[in-house]
């Protein structure tokens, strides 16, 4: 088979209504969607919107989880019914800057939450980014005070991801109460790796910017927390460089989903999200929530009952590592809510 040099691949940086700029090795094209391909986008998300099921809690989380890690290397990864942020794709280059998405390869992995456009008779999926391998978890130590109940969701929605979830605790300048290094503290015995960072003192910065080499990596966390700030000290001119990809075409900016992708000058992808103020939890099945807080693991299948929801069984095992001390009580209050369905 001959290569056509008019097709390049390349990924997805942003996009709105139909208009994606595409990072190609010949520079970035701004590109719509080739008609076959979307007509096929059109009839798949059809196809896919669906009633919400009963329970509040597994309905409402932003995130879901949509192609599993172990099927990276798998030829059988679904097709993606909308085009993402990070996706990859075959473009045929029409001129300098221009170009039609003629293919959407799979996806190896994907965060998403419901769409703003979703009622209660259609629940439809918007990917936030897709073909990550790591999400960096930004809260604050202080201003705003941290809500480790959130903290909790999120790396819940991680774990049925099965992403990489790092904690960054930015702020560390600011006078903090000593629950959060207690915190801190419970969350790297239980094995999640937690970094301090400060923009004023520069404490951490050099060591986040060392795990997001290589990595494709989503920022996300509450508003507020400092995350475009954090980013804008670890990559200097990030702010110029988004300037430049939705300036590269020469159409002037449009509006972007909430998610942009670039590259970092030494190796790896970067996509800042806007802040999420509340997060509930979408899309996980009851009997796999245990399973999203490491801890639990080592009980599951320990406790007297197949069916023990481990909130206050007789017999449970977690509740009794939680009563011996073993597992933190807040955390299992945190699943404890997640599970009724109860607000963070």
């Amino acid at each position: 088979m001959i290569n056509d040099p008019a097709v390049l691949t390349g990924v997805v940086l942003s996009g709105a209504h139909g208009i994606y700029d595409v990072h190609t090795d010949e520079g970035i094209l701004r590109c719509t969607l080739r008609g076959k391909l979307k007509k096929a986008f059109a009839q798949a998300v059809k196809a896919s919107t669906s009633k919400p099921r009963p329970h509040k809690f597994f309905d409402s989380m932003p995130f879901r989880r949509t192609e599993r890690i172990e099927k990276r290397n798998s030829s059988e990864n679904p097709l993606p019914t909308r085009l993402a942020v990070g996706d990859y794709v075959k473009v045929r280059r029409l001129d300098v800057s221009e170009g039609w998405i003629e293919e959407i390869l799979p996806r190896q992995s994907s965060l998403s939450r419901q769409d703003a456009g979703s009622t209660e008779k259609k629940n439809i999926q918007q990917t936030m980014l897709a073909n990550l391998d790591q999400v960096v978890l930004v809260f604050a130590a202080t201003q705003p005070e941290p809500h480790f109940g959130l903290l909790d969701r999120y790396l819940a929605i991680c774990e049925a991801a099965q992403l990489r979830a790092l904690i960054c605790l930015n702020k560390a300048d600011l006078p903090y109460d000593k629950r959060v290094d207690e915190a801190a503290e419970l969350y790297r015995r239980i094995g999640y790796n937690v970094i301090w960072t400060s923009i004023v003192t520069g404490q951490g910065t050099d060591t986040l910017y060392a795990s997001l080499k290589d990595h494709t990596s989503l920022f996300t966390g509450p508003s507020g927390v400092g995350k475009s700030s954090l980013i804008n000290v670890i990559e200097p001119g990030m702010a110029l460089r988004i300037g430049m990809i939705s300036d590269a075409t020469g159409k002037g900016r449009h509006t972007t989903t909430g998610t942009t992708l670039y590259p970092l000058s030494e190796g790896g992808w970067l996509a800042d999200s806007a802040g999420i103020r509340a997060l509930a939890a979408w899309n996980i099945a009851p009997e796999e929530l245990a399973a999203c807080f490491v801890e639990f693991r080592p009980y599951l299948g320990e406790c007297l009952y197949s069916d023990c929801s481990h909130i206050d069984e007789e017999g449970c095992a977690i509740i009794q590592a939680v009563d011996d001390g073993v597992i933190d009580e807040r955390r299992h209050r945190s699943y404890t809510r997640i599970y009724l369905g109860e607000e963070r």
